[in-house]
């Protein structure tokens, strides 16, 4: 009896083993968990949809420092005349700190202002610039926060366009992660911002000045294209950088950390390694009907911005799909290349990004009831 036992606990042992062994091969691979970093608040984004790949404290509001200057530089492209001549201010060649010691009456243009912004983090090239967007540093601050609201930074707050330490200046890391996506979407900005060396006059010297951009990434990871540096005794060491390799272009953020650029390097390492990206459906071949009110015609057809996107795991392919969400209410006029709704690309059941749907072409509002009347009045009397 006791043999038999000891016979029926060995082949049970036997059995979980192999069990235990068929589960484990049959389980999916798992992605290796994140490499440590030390950034008080650190985000792994993809540039294309927007998914967060990896995040920690990302929504904790965090004194940005000068990658403040990111929406300076991407208001410009906006809103600025690149070749318009620019005056300098007694206000901007006096502002402190980070400067290209710029000179009160001294004229320089919009685009070599924006090099000296980018690569030096100059804060004088920074007021000299709000000025000549909004014609004031304050009128240009609230500029600034109007575009948080549009880009959905909720919990962001500017006070200045160059990031020195004020009361209420504040933002997030994935509030810098929206903003620097859509930024990098602008040819001008993606380019300065991968510029290692630049050169602009210099007022009353015999010499040009030499601009090195204070971004070590640029140097020490491959594959980097940007974007900006930041420290202030506040805020720390803080880092925006993006990186591509193939078509694949990650956003990583590191906030008030010892160890920022290893932080990104790793984040990219880590990014690059586990995901790749997906086309899941071509712009050109989708297209909606969307409804317009009172317009001279019924309906706007409507395209997604830009191909739907997204960087999955091997895994993820098969549990990808997206939606088409049309805006309520459509009212004419309709202008080319408004925004009438979006898709929502989702991963495994959840929502990893956004492209916008807008209108191909443009539909005119029908004309007033009285332009109407007027006009069949018009046609009577001629009869």
């Amino acid at each position: 009896m006791h043999q038999r036992s000891s016979l029926l606990c060995i082949l049970l042992a036997l059995f979980y083993v192999l069990i235990s062994n068929s589960l484990v091969t049959a389980a999916p691979a798992e992605i290796p968990a994140p490499p440590p970093t030390q950034g008080k608040a650190v985000l792994l984004m993809d540039a294309h949809s927007g998914r967060v790949l990896y995040e920690r404290n990302a929504h904790q509001r965090m004194s940005p420092a000068s990658v403040t200057k990111i929406m300076t530089g991407l208001l410009v492209v906006e809103n600025g005349n690149l070749n318009q001549t620019v005056e300098i201010s007694k206000n901007a060649a006096s502002t402190p700190e980070s400067s290209v010691w710029l000179e009160e009456g001294e004229k320089i243009t919009v685009c070599q202002l924006l090099y000296a912004l980018m690569l030096n983090s100059a804060n004088d090239a920074s007021v000299a610039l709000a000025e000549s967007v909004a014609g004031s540093v304050e009128a240009f601050v609230e500029l600034m926060n109007q575009r948080a609201r549009e880009l959905g930074m909720k919990n962001t707050n500017f006070r200045n366009p160059h990031g020195l330490e004020e009361d209420g200046h504040y933002t997030t890391a994935y509030d810098l992660g929206l903003l620097s996506r859509e930024a990098m979407t602008y040819q001008t900005f993606s380019r300065v911002v991968a510029t290692k060396t630049y050169k602009i006059p210099w007022a009353n010297n015999d010499y040009e000045r030499l601009l090195i951009n204070k971004n070590r990434l640029l140097w020490r990871y491959d594959g980097a294209v940007g974007i900006k540096t930041g420290y202030t005794k506040k805020a720390g060491n803080c880092v925006v950088g993006a990186a591509q390799k193939g078509p694949l272009i990650l956003i990583a953020i590191s906030l008030n950390s010892p160890t920022v650029y290893p932080d990104l390097q790793a984040l990219f390492d880590y990014g690059f390694a586990n995901y790749h990206l997906l086309t899941v459906k071509k712009a050109e071949e989708l297209s909606v009907e969307v409804p317009v009110l009172n317009g001279r015609e019924e309906t706007v057809v409507a395209y997604p911005q830009t191909d739907l996107m997204v960087a999955v795991t091997d895994a993820e392919e098969a549990q990808t799909s997206y939606t088409v969400h049309i805006d309520d209410e459509i009212t004419a006029p309709v202008n080319e290349g408004q925004v009438v709704g979006h898709c929502t690309i989702s991963v495994g059941g959840k929502e990893a990004g956004t492209i916008e749907l807008i209108a191909g072409t443009s539909v005119a509002a029908k004309p007033p009831i009285l332009d109407l009347l007027k006009r069949v009045i018009s046609v009577a009397v001629k009869v």
